[in-house]
């Protein structure tokens, strides 16, 4: 059974590189993702993947028994984009795609992951075009990253209160005003508007 992150920041306070490397290996795919997503660039979200962690390693003294780190991290992650763009004047942008493929019993049919895979890219760019950045990138955390709200709430400076509402007028987008809703799914496990949304119930 794989170490709890808490345990290896523990063991990362005693001084343990295994620790930390256990947590980078962990994390660093899912922070370069979420990066990527909020700057636009993969390059660049490298340079600021590899900051994040960076200050991680420096802040880890400062991480308070009994919090998740996930959330933690996060924050410094999304600082460090913000960071970035505000160093390089570009405008932020987010793109993250909102769930992973389904995980299919047994062998997978190409085709079939191909099918759904386009579903779930169509769904993404029409929320891409008509959500706001701010709602965008708390779907990914919620639904991606399968964060508590309180915990979007921190990572994003918002109340959860507010979380709330976004969360609340992405649901009824998606169910409402998605093209194509009601169409009839092409497998049973096809991701639409509505199993999305489903997501959202708060």
């Amino acid at each position: 059974m794989d170490e709890a992150d808490e345990d290896l920041v523990a063991q990362c306070q005693k001084g343990s590189t295994r620790a930390f490397e256990t947590l980078l290996h962990r994390y660093q795919p899912r922070v370069l993702r979420f990066v990527e997503r909020q700057i636009g660039n993969l390059e660049d979200a490298k340079d600021v993947t590899q900051r994040t962690f960076l200050q991680v390693h420096g802040s880890l003294s400062r991480f308070q028994s009994g919090s998740r780190f996930a959330p933690w991290l996060f924050t410094i992650a999304r600082r460090q984009g913000i960071d970035f763009l505000r160093q390089a004047g570009s405008r932020r942008r987010v793109h993250e795609q909102l769930v992973t493929e389904p995980k299919p019993e047994g062998e997978t049919d190409p085709q079939k992951s191909l099918s759904q895979q386009e579903e779930v890219d169509a769904i993404w760019q029409w929320i891409r075009t008509n959500l706001d950045e701010r709602s965008a990138e708390i779907l990914w955390l919620r639904i991606q990253e399968d964060l508590e709200l309180s915990e979007v709430a921190k990572v994003t400076n918002l109340s959860q209160s507010n979380v709330k509402v976004l969360l609340h007028r992405a649901r009824k987008s998606l169910l409402k005003t998605y093209p194509g809703e009601g169409v009839t799914p092409t497998t049973n496990n096809s991701v639409t508007p509505a199993r999305v949304a489903s997501q959202l119930i708060i």
